[in-house]
């Protein structure tokens, strides 16, 4: 299984205005450019570039735009000058299936901007199928080398096969799919620890028909009823999180622990 490697390249000018402003939330206007590569903007034009970079590089030694779509370079310029660029790389996807693209906002605060990384796996079962997209957000501050700050799911879909035979389908009223989703969102609050803004994240889960879970077998249920044929929330996995940031761990920190949501996170 190869490994899906994301570089980072930054320039931050620690006088630049936009790192002197309250936090805020900007939305990225993304451009497709050659092949999946893209590049998005602010409407000041800080701009984010994601594109592929040569395959096996390390570290500061990597040349952005070589080529074979298994690496991906991440370039976000700024200031005044020659920029210095700093890299970064989110390694060891678990599928050579997984591709990246990146988040439509970026958030800046006077440490600092935080960029975010959409990575989606997907998964093919008899008769169904399932993705599921994981957030990364990486912190490009002045004078350090960026690194992943945050890695939360965002949203994913599942749709598996429950019907083998016309028996099956009279047990399950016709309804021969388990569905599960998954929606998440992460935004700014009004708060900030250690000078890093505190982050809100909500999440809704659901499920049809009804109650299903993927680790029991649907088959072995009582037999479906026309009434039970409706799409129902997970409350345990449709929860709000507040993350701050900890210096030590350098990195955002739930005030719970999030539960165990595999059943809709996981393809």
């Amino acid at each position: 299984m190869r490994k899906f490697v994301l570089l980072a390249a930054a320039a931050l000018v620690a006088s630049a205005p936009s790192l002197a402003a309250p936090p805020r939330t900007d939305t990225l206007v993304i451009s497709p450019s050659e092949g999946w590569a893209a590049v998005g903007c602010t409407p000041d034009q800080l701009c984010v570039e994601i594109a592929p970079s040569e395959p096996g590089c390390e570290g500061q030694a990597c040349p952005n735009g070589a080529a074979d779509g298994t690496d991906v370079s991440l370039q976000l310029p700024g200031g005044q000058g020659d920029p210095v660029h700093m890299l970064y790389r989110i390694a060891g996807l678990p599928s050579a299936d997984a591709y990246a693209r990146l988040w439509p906002k970026l958030i800046r605060f006077q440490g600092g901007i935080l960029v975010g990384v959409q990575t989606e796996e997907r998964a093919m079962y008899s008769g169904g199928g399932a993705s599921a997209t994981t957030l990364h957000l990486i912190a490009f501050v002045p004078d350090q080398l960026p690194f992943e700050v945050l890695r939360v799911p965002q949203s994913s879909s599942a749709t598996i096969r429950a019907c083998f035979s016309e028996r099956h389908m009279k047990q399950r009223a016709g309804a021969c799919h388990d569905e599960y989703s998954f929606d998440a969102s992460l935004a700014l609050t009004q708060a900030s620890a250690a000078g890093w803004p505190v982050l809100r994240y909500r999440s809704k889960a659901t499920s049809f028909p009804g109650h299903v879970s993927r680790s029991k077998d649907s088959l072995a249920a009582r037999p479906l009823r026309q009434r039970d044929l409706v799409t129902v929330t997970d409350p345990r996995c449709s929860y709000q999180r507040l993350y701050r940031f900890t210096p030590q761990a350098r990195t955002y920190v739930p005030d719970t622990p999030a539960p165990d949501c595999t059943d809709y996170t996981v393809p």
